[in-house]
């Protein structure tokens, strides 16, 4: 039998693992584990919201007209979102090759003339929206513009096929003060200032303000 020198590693055998590293590790993967928890628990607690959004936007109620107040309500938050990404993305592209110093009134105009075509009473089409932009149908836009279009129309046809009656309102008095209860300005707008034009319009069902009217004053 060969006895190993003293100091000579015995590779035939296996440590025991160190206990302090054995303990780091183990803290290391309890810290991974709970951050996941905490993860999925943010998760579940915005869907948790959602749902009590959706609930009381639908009431108490069993008839579909709970869900059409949800539908609407989804409705005019997916235009408030439309209008101040997509829209507005659009409005500027369409100000390239103009002045750098592009004064704000002019965004908004371009903002209104698109969110009338988007609508406004006629069916929004591609070739109405450059043309509200100044841009001819082969412009490099041509292909948001179909996009935006067929969103719109997608939005019009969801609230076509509801029972509340709903519409997007471009009434305005030029000059006039805004009216709060369903009116505002135009973010960066002076709000003490009286209006001069729309910029989005107001989303309203069964006489009721799901969506403000937004107006440039000034």
């Amino acid at each position: 039998m060969i006895i190993p020198a003293p100091g000579t590693p015995d590779f035939g055998r296996t440590s025991p693992e160190d206990p302090v590293n054995g303990l780091a590790r183990r803290l290391t993967l309890l810290e991974r584990d709970h951050k996941a928890l905490l993860r999925d628990h943010e998760r579940l607690r915005l869907r948790v919201d959602e749902l009590e959004e959706a609930h009381a936007w639908a009431g108490p109620r069993s008839d579909g007209a709970g869900q059409d107040n949800n539908l609407h309500h989804l409705i005019a938050r997916e235009f408030v979102v439309l209008v101040e990404q997509r829209v507005q993305n659009l409005a500027r592209a369409a100000a390239r090759g103009q002045p750098s110093q592009d004064p704000p009134e002019a965004l908004h105009r371009r903002i209104g003339a698109i969110c009338r075509v988007l609508f406004g009473t006629a069916e929004p089409s591609p070739s109405a929206l450059l043309s509200a932009v100044h841009r001819s149908r082969l412009d490099p836009l041509a292909s948001a513009a179909a996009r935006l279009c067929e969103r719109a129309q997608e939005m019009r046809r969801q609230r076509e096929g509801s029972v509340m009656p709903a519409s997007w309102d471009f009434a305005f008095t030029a000059g006039a003060p805004l009216d709060g209860t369903w009116q505002e300005p135009w973010p960066s707008c002076p709000e003490e200032r009286p209006g001069r034009f729309v910029v989005a319009p107001a989303y309203l069902v069964a006489e009721q303000v799901y969506a403000k009217q937004r107006v440039h004053t000034g």
